[in-house]
């Protein structure tokens, strides 16, 4: 890609796909770490680290990447539509780590 226009769709595509799927990959190690380190300070109960929601965060992250990063290669990324994606995406981050609630019944 370094030999290509900077103009041609497929030579932004393809930096996008390549710096969010950086990004995604380093967030969701960096999760999984953090959750390793969180499960063995626990001793009062085990608990296991997460790999599942260490690969979502590190996911969305890289969705978020590439959709702010889309945004920016079309003109269309200004602190309202920025603000929007980041917080549509913390927010759906909020309700999937929310813990159920107990049942009353």
């Amino acid at each position: 890609m370094i030999t290509r226009e900077p103009t041609e769709p497929i030579a932004v595509g393809a930096v996008i796909a390549g710096g969010s799927v950086f990004v995604a990959s380093a967030s969701a190690l960096a999760s999984l770490v953090l959750e390793e380190r969180w499960a063995v300070q626990t001793r009062a109960r085990r608990r296991e680290p997460r790999l599942g929601r260490a690969l979502r965060r590190g996911l969305s992250i890289g969705v978020m990447v590439a959709a702010l990063a889309l945004l920016r290669a079309v003109d269309g990324l200004t602190l309202v539509t920025g603000g929007f994606v980041v917080i549509g995406f913390a927010l759906a981050e909020l309700v999937l780590s929310a813990r159920p609630a107990l049942r009353s019944g």
